[in-house]
């Protein structure tokens, strides 16, 4: 038969059959080669780094303007925000420093993670669900709930700078109404007659009801629109090495090193007897 005659599928079929059936011949390697590499990966994960992972719920709150009541886009509306306040150089070094550690120590391990409804378009999701799970990592428990806890006062305070204004300004609106409403009061009790008696009152109705709208508003800026830290951080511990990860790249490892034996299992104790 000349070189032209020599079917490339049907050799290739034949390699094939031949591979599987040394597999199929030595089933117990593979198999030892996954119990075997579950164990290694287990016990390598039992000698990871114990560290202490703490995390803080921040609420993002949402800026709406007085008149109209829209809802405004600001920092606030975006998540990502949080996470970059919260990994600045000057943040890192005051959270740092107050609980304790070098700037270094605490730099890379903070991360954050926006917690939405799940449904929807992100820009919905971001609306009707603000709220952002802020993680440090640290060496004792102390230390990861100091840091956690200061990096999600500092964002809030960075975040708070529109609605802290409106609650001044809503404050003040409350104060002047009821300046007035006192004025009025003493104005209608001195009025002698029936028709400035019905003036005052009249005028009187529409500065309650200007102070009730901003007593409204401002609820409404103090308790929706201002951030504020939902959760303080409380640390578990954990290990720097995932003990899932490692056990199942450990047995994916093994299982590949016993295929491999069952493979060359016959080629190698054929050239030993040899």
């Amino acid at each position: 038969m000349s070189t032209r005659d020599v079917d490339p599928d049907a050799e290739q079929e034949v390699d094939l059959g031949r591979y599987w059936s040394a597999i199929v011949a030595r089933w117990w390697l593979p198999l030892l080669g996954l119990v075997v590499g579950v164990i290694v990966g287990y016990l390598i994960s039992l000698g990871g780094k114990q560290v202490w992972n703490a995390s803080s719920t921040v609420y993002l709150g949402a800026s709406y303007s007085i008149i109209g009541g829209n809802l405004l886009q600001g920092p606030q509306a975006n998540p990502a925000t949080v996470g970059t306040i919260a990994r600045a150089q000057d943040s890192i070094a005051q959270a740092a420093a107050k609980a304790g550690m070098r700037a270094s120590d605490l730099q890379g391990n903070v991360s954050t993670k926006s917690i939405s409804t799940g449904a929807g378009a992100s820009t919905l999701r971001v609306t009707a669900n603000p709220l952002v799970r802020l993680i440090v990592q640290g060496p004792t428990r102390r230390k990861a709930q100091v840091a956690a806890n200061t990096l999600a006062q500092i964002v809030v305070q960075r975040l708070s700078g529109f609605a802290d204004k409106k609650i001044a300004g809503l404050q003040e609106r409350i104060n002047a109404d009821q300046h007035q409403i006192d004025a009025i009061q003493r104005q209608e009790r001195g009025a002698a007659d029936p028709t400035s008696k019905a003036v005052f009152a009249l005028h009187l109705g529409d500065v309650l009801d200007d102070q009730l709208q901003a007593k409204q508003l401002l609820i409404q800026a103090q308790e929706v629109e201002r951030p504020k830290v939902l959760t303080r951080a409380a640390a578990v511990k954990t290990t720097a090495r995932s003990r899932r990860n490692a056990v199942v790249v450990a047995g994916f490892l093994g299982l590949l090193v016993g295929f491999l034996a069952a493979l060359l299992w016959e080629p190698v104790v054929r050239h030993r007897a040899r």
